[in-house]
């Protein structure tokens, strides 16, 4: 009787683990325990939620082959529908790369240049697990956060999010100041001569 419930435990750990979804397709040191961790819980919600799998590659390089070839191969057996957030680190390369029907449910481009580009360091020093982690998280929870908008979902591993109001006055405020600093600078200028 021991024999079978070992048999019969081993059996429920072994299916756990071969059907268990693997978000993070690579990791060659480049996030830290805690992100990729995060990340396989949330892409597990979105998945369950809306049928949309979302998935990180973070390379340190590109192993000799080129982006294509390299994203072709990550990309080749994914189960559509999906998300796939690329990222190498000696290239200095982030794409998002999607099934046609994820396409059309996110602007790629602005969760790249709103969400990733802010938090990307200057210098290649600072490029650390902890900073390639902390942008590469930020676009991810926002690629999550859009989709499931556009599924009419709320996610509970999400980040909190900002009030999008809030936001858009604190950027018009900081182009006002800026814009009146610009003419006060001309003022001054004109003046001295």
């Amino acid at each position: 009787m021991l024999k079978i419930l070992e048999i019969g435990i081993f059996s429920l750990f072994f299916c756990v683990f071969a059907f268990a979804r693997t978000y993070v397709l690579e990791n060659q040191n480049q996030l830290v325990d805690k992100t990729e961790g995060f990340i396989e819980i949330l892409s597990d919600e979105v998945y369950e939620k809306t049928g949309v799998s979302l998935y990180v590659v973070a390379l340190e390089n590109l192993g000799g082959k080129s982006i294509q070839e390299q994203e072709h191969f990550f990309t080749q057996n994914l189960k559509f529908p999906y998300a796939l957030l690329f990222f190498t680190q000696l290239e200095k390369k982030i794409n998002i790369i999607t099934s046609p029907e994820v396409e059309r449910m996110f602007d790629k481009k602005e969760v790249y240049w709103d969400y990733i580009v802010p938090l990307i360091p200057q210098s290649d020093k600072e490029l650390t697990q902890q900073n390639i982690s902390a942008f590469l998280l930020n676009g991810f929870v926002d690629i999550a956060d859009r989709i499931a908008t556009y599924h009419n979902v709320e996610l509970e591993h999400s980040f909190p999010k900002q009030n999008k109001g809030v936001e858009i006055a604190v950027r018009t405020l900081l182009y006002a100041m800026l814009f009146i600093m610009l003419l006060l600078f001309l003022f001054v200028h004109l003046r001295k001569k």
